[in-house]
């Protein structure tokens, strides 16, 4: 078996490097194009409107609406998210990996599998963080979700449990 297309999803984790050079290992052997790939978990209304008031940093006061907040937060995370993207990007390249990037907005493990079927990749490289019992049920699983849904290969490189 041999792997053309493979798509490493990178998260911001320590284990993103192995992670990278994993996929980047895998890509050199195989002669593959990489895509690297990056979702931003992105809080909605919902999920920050119950701290507005309580000092946690928004303030009815403040000035600034909550949908001026969350955007201005949003495209913070963006340039930070590119940022990463283009270090990863030319460290593959300059390994003599063809490489490209890409990002989205929401639930990793969705989009994590959309994108390895609309590019289509061979092969998915990603991490575990190691979570197990309540920590996984109540922080979720990517790797797990990929694993059950992707439209190829995964491969899941092992990290550390955090405590």
């Amino acid at each position: 078996m041999s792997f053309e297309k493979i798509l490493v999803a990178l998260d911001r984790s320590a284990q993103a490097d192995l992670v990278f050079e994993k996929a980047v290992d895998i890509a050199r052997q195989y002669n593959s194009s990489l895509l690297i790939f990056h979702t931003i978990h992105f809080e909605t209304a919902g999920d920050v409107a119950p701290l507005v008031g309580t000092g946690i940093g928004l303030s009815p006061a403040g000035g600034a609406t909550l949908p001026q907040v969350q955007q201005e937060r949003l495209q913070v995370e963006i340039e930070q998210v590119d940022r990463l993207l283009q270090k990863y990007a030319k460290q593959a390249i300059d390994a003599g990996v063809a490489t490209e990037v890409d990002r989205a907005i929401g639930d990793a493990g969705h989009w994590i599998c959309d994108r390895a079927k609309q590019w289509p990749a061979d092969l998915i490289v990603l991490g575990r963080r190691g979570r197990k019992g309540l920590s996984e049920m109540f922080l979720g699983s990517v790797s797990n979700h990929v694993s059950h849904n992707a439209p190829c290969c995964v491969l899941i490189v092992q990290g550390r449990a955090h405590s």
